[in-house]
């Protein structure tokens, strides 16, 4: 346990670090969970080098790297004590009771989420073919290069999903060697702490009391809280993705934030996490770069397009294109399985996502529905959108995913892409919550809060 804590500091610190040298300025509210966030991804970065240099990725590796990571973020420090000096001023918020009564049934879910990865071992389908199995190997012999990839049986024989994006499976390696049987406790860790950003986000753009109605609906979504906590990468890669595309509509519409450098290392997490992601975030740059050019002009805009962009590609290369074609002894079959673009299947993978993902109330519950409802509602009655940042990241996500599902015979609508649909999720309903009828109804209820004082 001692270890536990002493890690999840040194991230969280590591990610203090990270928004402090970006010149990041958000509430406590929200910087305070992204910082984990981001200090777990930057941590399994530095961890993820240790493997080049004959190390061992052992504790003490797991512990140091930690510590270079901290002090690396740190070296800017008079940033970072600009950004120390906002983090510990005197806290101003207020509480309602209802939030009280949202947050308590928040942490409950909580509660159950980091039981459940902690006490469920990991599913047989990771254990024996995917993220699990490598980090069980990695921690067994030190390196990743292990068995699962140099055993002369196996050659021709593995699949791919022990080439998948290293993020998840450094993190089971790291959990493992603090002592947890399955290791998928850090899916909890992260859940709480993307539920506690998005809880913070909702109410920066509407009424409190609505926020939380609209965050017990994200973190209550069936298939997104089912995947809290039994290990894949999806679940990882769509907290990196959401957290990235919503602190850049903040900073791109709202004047009280400002985290275009958090969202270009969120979106860099999200490459890291999975592979595919470098064209979804291709797209939702390319999709938003006019937003950008209007409102900041072109040479802030081109600066943070190269540098979202690199970063992102700089993450998405270092795993595909070179530890896994140039370091690793084997290579995956990834390109085998590269079909070119047929718009007949193209509109077939659309119909099928609609059909046996979309309009399944079981997966999303009502999701999708009060999504739509509030685009045309918006149209109706106020004759105007929400967060267009958000609403063109959302249709970016979703078209790179048919695309997807189009072009690699192995992504399959019903599995691939409907996991990949987490991503939408938390999106959707940030832009639920910056609606402009929204946020009538809640200058309505605030009225009517005040009149009863």
């Amino acid at each position: 346990m001692i270890i536990f804590v002493l890690v999840t500091l040194l991230q969280w610190v590591m990610g203090f670090g990270a928004l402090g040298t970006m010149r990041t300025v958000m509430p406590r509210s929200m910087s305070v969970p992204l910082a984990l966030i981001i200090g777990m991804f930057l941590h399994t970065a530095i961890f993820f080098c240790v493997d080049f240099f004959n190390l061992g990725m052992s504790q003490l590796m797991m512990t140091m790297t930690a510590i270079l990571g901290v002090a690396l973020t740190h070296v800017w420090w008079p940033r970072v004590r600009t950004f120390y000096d906002d983090l510990f001023k005197k806290p101003t918020f207020s509480l309602q009771l209802y939030d009280v009564v949202v947050l308590g049934v928040g942490l409950t879910i909580g509660y159950y989420v980091v039981w459940a990865a902690w006490y469920w071992p990991v599913t047989p389908f990771d254990a024996m073919a995917g993220i699990d199995l490598v980090a069980r190997e990695t921690v067994e012999e030190g390196t990743i290069v292990n068995r699962v990839f140099t055993e002369p049986a196996l050659a021709g024989r593995l699949s791919n999903q022990p080439f998948y994006a290293p993020f998840a499976m450094l993190m089971q390696v790291m959990y493992r060697l603090i002592g947890f049987t399955y290791g998928q406790v850090w899916l909890g860790v992260m859940a709480i702490a993307f539920s506690w950003f998005l809880w913070a986000a909702y109410r920066r753009v509407c009424q409190p009391f609505i926020a939380n109605i609209l965050w017990l609906m994200t973190i209550l979504t069936p298939e997104l809280l089912g995947y809290t906590y039994l290990l894949q990468t999806d679940y990882a890669n769509a907290v990196f993705i959401a957290s990235g595309v919503i602190m850049m509509a903040l900073t791109l519409e709202r004047d009280d934030v400002s985290a275009l450098g958090a969202s270009a290392i969120l979106l860099a997490a999200g490459c890291w996490s999975r592979t595919e992601t470098i064209l979804l975030v291709g797209l939702g740059l390319l999709a938003v770069a006019p937003l950008l050019f209007k409102r900041y002009g072109t040479r802030p805009t081109l600066s943070f397009l190269g540098i979202a962009g690199g970063a992102s590609f700089l993450m998405f290369a270092v795993w595909n294109l070179f530890f896994l074609q140039v370091y690793l002894p084997v290579r995956p079959d990834t390109l085998q399985e590269l079909t070119g673009f047929d718009v007949a299947r193209f509109i077939s993978v659309i119909g099928d996502t609609f059909n046996n993902v979309i309009l399944d109330k079981g997966l999303w519950a009502a999701s999708f529905l009060i999504f739509a409802v509030i685009i045309v509602a918006d149209l109706v009655v106020k004759r105007s959108m929400s967060s267009k940042a958000t609403l063109l990241w959302i249709v970016m996500i979703w078209f790179g995913l048919e695309v997807v599902g189009t072009i690699f015979t192995a992504a399959v609508v019903e599995q691939t892409l409907r996991r990949g649909i987490f991503k939408l999720i938390p999106l959707m309903f940030f832009y639920v919550a910056a609606s402009p009828l929204i946020g009538q109804w809640g200058r309505a209820i605030q009225q009517w809060q005040m009149g009863r004082k």
